[in-house]
């Protein structure tokens, strides 16, 4: 095995190690908390699936908590950590599967060989798999006729056109009919591979005897190079509106605009763009729409960045009969932006991110996903002081440059589900 890097933060310490096998592991110790989590990431989502068999990861995801040779029954994996007093779960992404716990420290052992024994032994009983199947159909039917996930689905099928970017991360009810035990075992053989896999543990640990204990559970775990996710080429051309006629009182807007991936190097710049834009109750997105003009129930900005692309978006909860303002004044205010950012704006934003983060990492569970995720995506790791000092160097410059370059409109996106039935104005919005 060898010890790839080693960096030391505040009263906290993260090495990565890397076995002989390829895995990756993190750790981090917390010597003042009194519990530890682990994250055990896979690089897998559903942007590495087939049309066919889309939802395959989230279907696995749910089916490896279901039984292994050692755990034969799902209440003796969730009982073993909930018994505890600790929680388990995992969660499907777009470039990632996390399956993750948080215990009392004194359990972390039992609970390592518990999350490694359930991706690398699961039963996939066919009686499971039928159950199971069932219960996933039944949770995109109740996820599906909501109006804020029917106005996501409308986004991104406009931002990614023809790509997996664009589906549903479980799947259709079509396609996980299509799952069968042998999809999901061959799921398992192409991905789940030590070298495709990352376990960031954090809390009251000790690296060594942490290192020891995964080493001596997986050195008869190898496994090849998994195959690599399916490029998005920009299929997008134009700008595009679309309504979905709903009864709910509320309409939901969403508007969004390509952006950038996790490697750009304006993405710190970007994020306290979007920090100034739309992120809590003193964004020029809140006081403008929901405390100058009434326009908003509730109104927010985000990011997302994969690897190869990204979009920022603006949602929005909103009377039927102000959608049309609302989304005039938001892209007022995208403009305006653009010709810069006020000093005091940028410098709220700078401590805004800069405590959120610092306030992240007195979590274990945090901290295992925040190193985690990072090795897993950007093959890189960079702590939190990094992370802040990165920001710091961030000059509103930089944000005025990345604001001229993503609040292009030419590729203006605007879906909106509720009453609505029109869509005229919205389409001059998008052609102006």
């Amino acid at each position: 095995m060898t010890e790839k890097r080693q960096h030391q933060f505040s009263n906290q310490s993260f090495r990565l190690t890397v076995l002989d096998n390829g895995l990756r592991v993190i750790t981090t110790e917390m010597p003042e908390v009194k519990s530890a989590s682990i994250s055990l990431l896979i690089g897998v989502g559903s942007r590495h699936e087939t049309d066919q068999y889309a939802g395959v990861s989230h279907f696995l995801e749910h089916i490896v908590f279901k039984g292994t040779n050692t755990r034969p029954e799902p209440k003796l994996i969730s009982g073993a950590i909930e018994g505890v007093g600790g929680i388990i779960n995992a969660e499907t992404e777009q470039e990632l599967t996390n399956y993750w716990c948080k215990v009392p420290a004194n359990y972390v052992s039992q609970s390592l060989d518990l999350l490694l024994d359930m991706i690398r032994n699961s039963l996939i009983d066919e009686n499971e798999v039928n159950k199971e199947r069932d219960v996933i159909i039944d949770e995109l039917a109740m996820t599906h006729d909501h109006p804020e996930y029917q106005v996501e689905t409308l986004i991104d099928g406009m931002l990614w056109p023809s790509h997996p970017l664009s589906r549903d991360i479980g799947g259709t009810k079509e396609t996980v009919c299509n799952i069968t035990p042998a999809i999901l075992k061959d799921h398992i053989e192409k991905y789940y591979s030590p070298l495709n896999t990352v376990i960031s543990v954090a809390g009251n640990i000790h690296h060594d005897e942490i290192l020891q204990q995964i080493n001596s559970l997986t050195s008869d775990w190898i496994g090849a190079n998994p195959p690599d996710y399916i490029p998005y080429l920009n299929n997008q051309h134009c700008s595009e509106s679309k309504i979905k006629y709903r009864r709910p009182e509320q309409a939901y807007l969403s508007m969004a605009l390509p952006a950038i991936s996790i490697f750009h190097d304006d993405r710190d710049a970007l994020g306290l763009l979007n920090v100034a834009i739309g992120e809590g109750m003193s964004s020029r997105l809140f006081i403008e729409l929901r405390e100058n003009r009434g326009l908003a129930y509730d109104i927010h900005s985000s990011l997302v960045h994969f690897q190869d692309c990204g979009a920022f978006t603006v949602r929005a909860g909103i009377e039927p009969g102000k959608v049309y303002d609302a989304a005039k004044i938001i892209l007022e205010q995208l403009e305006a932006i653009k010709c810069g950012i006020e000093l005091s704006e940028f410098n709220k934003a700078r401590t805004m991110a800069a405590g959120r983060l610092m306030l992240r990492m007195e979590d274990s569970r945090s901290v295992a996903s925040w190193f985690g995720i990072q090795e897993m995506l950007l093959n890189e790791i960079i702590d939190p002081q990094t992370a802040i000092y990165k920001l710091n160097s961030v000059t509103p410059e930089d944000v005025n440059r990345i604001s001229k370059s993503v609040f292009e409109f030419t590729n203006l996106n605007i879906a909106v589900v509720g009453p609505c039935r029109s869509s005229k104005k919205l389409e001059q919005l998008v052609q102006n």
